[in-house]
C-alpha cells in the first residue's frame, strides 16, 4: 500500500520503504530473537521493525510476553506508525526527530544500546558537525560540513551493545567519495 501511494505521488518508493527483499535479507543477517531490543534510527514505514518482530512471532510460537522497538523519523511518523498499528504490534516507540541532529532514544542522557541495529538512512545527506546533540567520534568526521553517510554509521554503533549485531545499507560513494570521507576511510584505517 505505501509503495502504491509513493508511486501515485511520483515519489521513488525507496523515500517511503525499503523493498522487501532487502529487508528480509538484513533481518536475516541479524538474527534477531525474542527478548532482543532492535532499533532503526531512520525508521521510514517501519519495515525492518515489522520483519524483525514478526520473525521473533514466527520463531516463539506462542506469544511475546516482552519486546522494545524503537526508531526516529521526521518525514512518515504518521505512517510507520500507522503500519506498527496495522501489523498488530503494540508495544513501540517512534519519536519525530532527526536521529543525528537531535537524538530522543536515550537512556540516562546518552544514546541508548540495543540488541540489533537495522537501519536504511537516507543517501548522502549533508550535515553540520556544529548542530548536532552527540557529535561523531572526531577520528571519523573531519571538517565542519559533510555527508552524513558516515554519522549514521557511527550512530548505529553508538547505539550497538557490544555482543550486538547491526545491518545497514550505505551508497556505494561511501567507499569511493574523495575529499573529507577519503580522510575519514584514511583515519578509520589506520586505528582499526
Amino acid at each position: 500500500m505505501i509503495k502504491f501511494f509513493a508511486d501515485s505521488a511520483g515519489k521513488k518508493g525507496g523515500e517511503f520503504y525499503t523493498p522487501a527483499e532487502v529487508v528480509r535479507l538484513l533481518v536475516q543477517l541479524v538474527k534477531p530473537h525474542a527478548g532482543n531490543e532492535i532499533y532503526d534510527p531512520t525508521v521510514g514505514s517501519g519495515g525492518f521493525l515489522i520483519r524483525a518482530t514478526n520473525t521473533w512471532r514466527n520463531r516463539a510460537k506462542i506469544p511475546m510476553t516482552w519486546r522494545s522497538t524503537a526508531g526516529l523519523e521526521r518525514h512518515v511518523w504518521s505512517i510507520c506508525i500507522m503500519n506498527m498499528i496495522l501489523h498488530n504490534i503494540t508495544r513501540f516507540i517512534i519519536e519525530n526527530a532527526d536521529t543525528l541532529e537531535d537524538p530522543q532514544i536515550l537512556d540516562h542522557g546518552q544514546i541508548r544500546k540495543f540488541d540489533r541495529v537495522l537501519a536504511n538512512p537516507p543517501f548522502s545527506q549533508n550535515y553540520s558537525r556544529a548542530i548536532l546533540k552527540f557529535p561523531p567520534d572526531s577520528a571519523m568526521v573531519s571538517g565542519d560540513r559533510e555527508k552524513a553517510d558516515l554519522m549514521f554509521v557511527q550512530h548505529m554503533l553508538a547505539s550497538l551493545k557490544p555482543d550486538g549485531h547491526m545491518a545497514t545499507i550505505m551508497p556505494h560513494g561511501v567507499l569511493f567519495r574523495g575529499g573529507k570521507e577519503k580522510l575519514i576511510r584514511e583515519l578509520s584505517s589506520m586505528t582499526t
